[in-house]
């Protein structure tokens, strides 16, 4: 019997000791997690203080990759486009801007005031005394004589318009120095005239009915000489010389004519064949000014043929008038897709006295130049002191100054 009450007591031992342990073990799993979803909830506050732009999906990678490559491009194209050793000048490349035919007018011509005798400069040189000097000579072109020297598309423009104009019964026509006028009775209804190399038409109508057409007119209304027409409008194309006559139907309507005879095919081209300045000259269709009576600038620059001249020295004895107009013309056609510059001196460093001056000669000798250029232009600095002839497709007046001081030519594309 004692036996037994000891070994029930043990076994109940036993049990509450396996009790207790399993109490502990449940209460230190329970308080386990706390201090884990602590460690989460900072986990979780480390990452929201984490800026977003650490993190880059990978089509934001690719946006990311062209322009990082487009702008190496740049870089790299920007390093090759003028290799002149350590002397790049500080003045910027100029873009030529080409010419387009649709624009509008002539930039010299399209001023407020009627410029109608315009002043044509060409240089002439003469040798006086050992020495040699350029003379700008100014002349003022009268309508017939620029319509004389025209080309044959312009020609027939002024053929095809005058024929429309006096198809209209009533209609006489006059030239004069500066126009061709068109009247009826004592009303002029139009004028004929050339503006630059265009040949433009200045109608009785109000401009400002015009504007935001297709009809592109422009004001003369601030000139006096148009006070009866200054509707002008400019004749560049077959479609513009379509308006043109639209606008003429207008203007007679206007003032009681119509169409009343049929459109005459006179070939009024024919009576203005080419003729050279010096016969136009002759025949009183071309003034050539005196310096007096030259409106711009000083008509006699002199210019000394020197062993060696510096950029200041060139400024001095020549003017940009002249320089402009020294530059020779070869035809070529320019290829911009790679410009370089190259400097007057360092022209003078690398050839001799009376050589030709060539792109590729250029690539050949001046260290460092790449051979990647296309385009080539020429910027006056330092001194020149031999005579050169200089290809190239742009010049700055400065170095076209020095090559011609020195004896020398500036050829351009």
């Amino acid at each position: 019997m004692l036996y037994i009450i000891i070994g029930s007591v043990a076994a109940a031992l036993v049990l509450g000791g396996a009790i207790a342990l399993v109490v502990i073990k449940s209460k230190r799993g329970k308080s386990a997690p706390a201090p884990r979803a602590e460690q989460d909830v900072a986990a979780g506050q480390v990452a929201e203080d984490k800026p977003e732009e650490d993190v880059k999906t990978v089509a934001e990678i690719a946006e990311e990759e062209p322009a990082q490559t487009a702008k190496d491009s740049a870089e790299d194209k920007s390093a090759e486009i003028s290799q002149d050793n350590a002397e790049e000048p500080t003045e910027e490349v100029e873009e030529e801007k080409p010419t387009a035919e649709e624009e509008e007018g002539n930039e010299e011509e399209d001023e407020a005031e009627d410029n109608e005798g315009d002043e044509v400069g060409e240089l002439a040189m003469v040798e006086e005394n050992g020495k040699v000097r350029y003379i700008i000579i100014k002349y003022s072109k009268s309508f017939q004589a620029k319509l004389i020297q025209s080309d044959g598309e312009t020609k027939n423009y002024y053929s095809r318009i005058k024929n429309c104009l006096l198809s209209y019964g009533g209609v006489k026509s006059r030239i004069s120095w500066k126009w061709e006028a068109f009247r009826i009775g004592r009303k002029t209804v139009a004028k004929l005239r050339m503006r630059g190399k265009t040949l433009s038409v200045a109608l009785a109508l109000d401009p400002a009915r015009y504007e935001d057409t297709k009809y592109i007119v422009e004001s003369l209304a601030d000139v006096k000489s148009y006070a009866e027409t200054p509707c002008l409008y400019k004749i560049k194309n077959d479609r513009r010389l379509k308006y043109c006559a639209e606008l003429i139907d207008v203007v007679m309507a206007e003032n009681g004519l119509t169409a009343g005879l049929a459109m005459q095919d006179e070939d009024y081209a024919a009576q203005f064949p080419f003729e050279t300045t010096e016969a136009l000259i002759e025949r009183k269709l071309i003034k050539v000014l005196t310096d007096g009576e030259a409106q711009s600038g000083t008509q006699f620059m002199p210019a000394q043929v020197r062993r060696s001249v510096t950029v200041q020295e060139a400024d001095n004895l020549m003017g940009d008038e002249v320089a402009e107009l020294l530059v020779e013309k070869a035809g070529g056609v320019s290829d911009r897709t790679r410009t370089g510059i190259v400097n007057i001196d360092t022209l003078s460093r690398y050839f001799t006295d009376g050589e030709t001056v060539t792109l590729e000669e250029v690539k050949k000798r001046v260290p460092n130049f790449s051979n990647k250029v296309t385009y080539l232009k020429v910027l006056g600095r330092g001194t020149l002191d031999k005579k050169l002839t200089v290809e190239a497709d742009n010049f700055s007046l400065q170095a076209v100054k020095m090559i011609v001081i020195t004896g020398g030519k500036a050829v351009k594309k």
